[in-house]
Protein backbone atom coordinates (compact mmCIF):
# COMPACT_ATOMS: atom_id res chain seq x y z
CA UNK A 1 0.00 0.00 0.00
CA UNK A 2 1.66 3.82 -1.23
CA UNK A 3 2.24 5.57 1.92
CA UNK A 4 -0.42 9.03 0.77
CA UNK A 5 -2.87 5.96 0.51
CA UNK A 6 -2.42 4.39 3.56
CA UNK A 7 -2.05 8.06 5.10
CA UNK A 8 -5.75 8.52 3.78
CA UNK A 9 -7.05 5.78 5.02
CA UNK A 10 -5.71 6.31 8.61
CA UNK A 11 -7.78 10.14 8.70
CA UNK A 12 -10.71 8.29 7.31
CA UNK A 13 -10.68 5.90 9.85
CA UNK A 14 -9.81 8.55 12.77
CA UNK A 15 -12.85 10.45 11.59
CA UNK A 16 -15.12 7.84 13.27
CA UNK A 17 -13.31 6.43 15.87
CA UNK A 18 -14.45 8.13 18.72
CA UNK A 19 -18.38 7.10 18.34
CA UNK A 20 -20.54 5.21 20.22
CA UNK A 21 -20.96 1.56 19.56
CA UNK A 22 -24.75 2.41 18.25
CA UNK A 23 -23.05 5.10 16.02
CA UNK A 24 -20.79 2.59 14.25
CA UNK A 25 -22.99 0.17 14.11
CA UNK A 26 -25.50 2.20 12.42
CA UNK A 27 -22.89 3.35 9.44
CA UNK A 28 -23.95 0.19 6.86
CA UNK A 29 -22.26 1.36 3.71
CA UNK A 30 -21.25 4.75 3.04
CA UNK A 31 -19.68 5.71 -0.28
CA UNK A 32 -17.78 9.13 -0.59
CA UNK A 33 -17.10 11.70 -2.67
CA UNK A 34 -13.89 10.52 -5.34
CA UNK A 35 -10.27 11.45 -4.71
CA UNK A 36 -7.13 12.21 -6.59
CA UNK A 37 -3.89 10.69 -5.32
CA UNK A 38 -1.45 11.53 -8.02
CA UNK A 39 -2.97 10.80 -10.94
CA UNK A 40 -5.00 7.95 -10.27
CA UNK A 41 -8.92 8.64 -9.09
CA UNK A 42 -9.67 6.53 -5.92
CA UNK A 43 -13.46 5.82 -4.22
CA UNK A 44 -13.44 6.32 -1.01
CA UNK A 45 -16.28 4.13 1.43
CA UNK A 46 -16.90 2.94 5.09
CA UNK A 47 -18.91 0.60 5.91
CA UNK A 48 -19.61 -1.28 9.21
CA UNK A 49 -21.09 -4.74 10.36
CA UNK A 50 -22.15 -6.80 13.23
CA UNK A 51 -19.34 -8.82 14.57
CA UNK A 52 -19.60 -11.43 16.86
CA UNK A 53 -21.73 -11.34 20.03
CA UNK A 54 -21.10 -7.73 21.22
CA UNK A 55 -18.66 -6.36 18.59
CA UNK A 56 -18.79 -4.39 15.26
CA UNK A 57 -15.96 -4.06 12.38
CA UNK A 58 -15.77 -0.75 10.65
CA UNK A 59 -13.83 -0.58 8.06
CA UNK A 60 -12.75 2.61 5.30
CA UNK A 61 -11.35 1.57 1.92
CA UNK A 62 -10.04 3.30 -0.97
CA UNK A 63 -10.72 1.29 -4.19
CA UNK A 64 -8.95 2.41 -8.03
CA UNK A 65 -11.19 0.37 -10.92
CA UNK A 66 -9.18 -0.37 -14.18
CA UNK A 67 -12.47 -1.50 -15.67
CA UNK A 68 -15.23 0.69 -13.86
CA UNK A 69 -17.20 -1.24 -11.61
CA UNK A 70 -15.51 -4.86 -12.68
CA UNK A 71 -12.36 -4.63 -12.08
CA UNK A 72 -9.94 -2.85 -9.65
CA UNK A 73 -7.93 -2.98 -6.50
CA UNK A 74 -9.23 -1.91 -2.65
CA UNK A 75 -6.97 -0.67 0.37
CA UNK A 76 -8.49 -1.33 3.59
CA UNK A 77 -7.91 -0.68 7.24
CA UNK A 78 -10.23 -0.51 9.88
CA UNK A 79 -10.93 -1.57 13.91
CA UNK A 80 -13.42 -3.73 15.87
CA UNK A 81 -15.06 -1.98 18.64
CA UNK A 82 -16.74 -3.22 21.76
CA UNK A 83 -19.98 -2.33 23.09
CA UNK A 84 -17.94 -0.31 26.01
CA UNK A 85 -16.10 1.21 22.94
CA UNK A 86 -12.85 0.10 23.26
CA UNK A 87 -11.52 -0.30 19.59
CA UNK A 88 -8.56 -2.52 18.07
CA UNK A 89 -7.16 -1.83 14.50
CA UNK A 90 -7.00 -4.08 12.08
CA UNK A 91 -5.03 -3.95 9.07
CA UNK A 92 -5.65 -5.06 4.90
CA UNK A 93 -4.00 -8.35 5.81
CA UNK A 94 -6.02 -9.20 8.91
CA UNK A 95 -9.48 -7.96 7.02
CA UNK A 96 -8.50 -10.33 4.06
CA UNK A 97 -7.91 -13.57 6.62
CA UNK A 98 -10.52 -13.50 8.75
CA UNK A 99 -13.30 -11.07 6.93
CA UNK A 100 -12.78 -11.98 3.34
CA UNK A 101 -12.57 -8.47 2.43
CA UNK A 102 -11.22 -6.70 0.30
Amino acid sequence: MKDQVNNILEQMREQVRGKTFEEVSSIGWQNREPIKIGWRKYYPSIWSQEYGDDEVILVVQLTKWYIPNFFGTTDCIGFIQKQNNETTDVDAYWLMHEIGHP
